[in-house]
């Protein structure tokens, strides 16, 4: 089964939804039978390369707020993916392009056809951004991510210094926009779409049924 997904590294209910749906693709045990299709879509078009303020900084300039209160505007996705076993630092994370990351991921999408291989680029992603608090601009970070995934890290360099896949990361935009959808996380599974976070059981049910299973082998949550 194809499972197609369009999200931003930057996204915190990105990385909360695709945690749900692996951890509903584990419990089905039908890791084996699923392509993992990672699309690319930026929130942020014009993010920087680099920056010195955080995002609670930010947004406490931009909305002219105490730093306490812009800090507090993120407390709800921290609790959300702490219910799901994440460690979502938004407030202190700095907000960067993730154009490079995502050409990145498509790249070894084309090279390597391995589905688990791109999730686990995503999963590292999301936490070097969220967790780690690393730029997924700087392209240290993008070769450390690659190095860990045992990808050709030199033919990574040589994508990351040129513009190569940007064609393919706004192809994928330009393909989510065109039904409609304009934010992220966004699920098409078996025909069905989804729009933002889904909980376990959601996706449990619709992979279950998908594969033609009764339903007290996937609703027993």
């Amino acid at each position: 089964m194809k499972i197609s997904i369009w999200g931003d590294y930057a996204c915190p209910y990105c990385y909360i939804g695709e945690t749900n749906l692996q951890k509903a693709i584990e419990e089905l045990g039908v890791q084996d039978k699923i392509e993992y299709d990672l699309n690319a879509f930026q929130i942020d078009l014009d993010a920087p390369k680099s920056t010195k303020q955080t995002n609670a900084v930010l947004l406490a300039y931009e909305k002219a707020i105490p730093l306490a209160k812009a800090n507090a505007a993120y407390d709800h996705a921290k609790a959300m993916g702490k219910a799901v076993g994440l460690t979502i630092n938004e407030a202190t994370a700095y907000n960067t392009n993730t154009m490079d990351a995502h050409r990145m991921v498509q790249w070894a999408k084309a090279t390597y056809h391995d589905s688990k291989l791109i999730e686990n680029l995503a999963d590292d992603l999301f936490y070097a951004y969220f967790t780690e608090n690393k730029e997924l601009a700087d392209h240290k970070v993008l070769l450390d991510v690659a190095k860990k995934n045992k990808l050709d890290t030199e033919e990574v360099k040589k994508i990351l210094d040129s513009n190569a896949y940007q064609d393919v990361v706004m192809q994928e935009e330009a393909d989510l926009e065109s039904r409609g959808v304009e934010s992220v996380p966004y699920f098409l599974i078996n025909g069905q779409q989804f729009d933002g976070v889904q909980d376990v059981s959601t996706f449990k049910t619709v992979i279950g049924a998908g594969f033609g299973m009764k339903p007290d082998e996937f609703l027993n949550f």
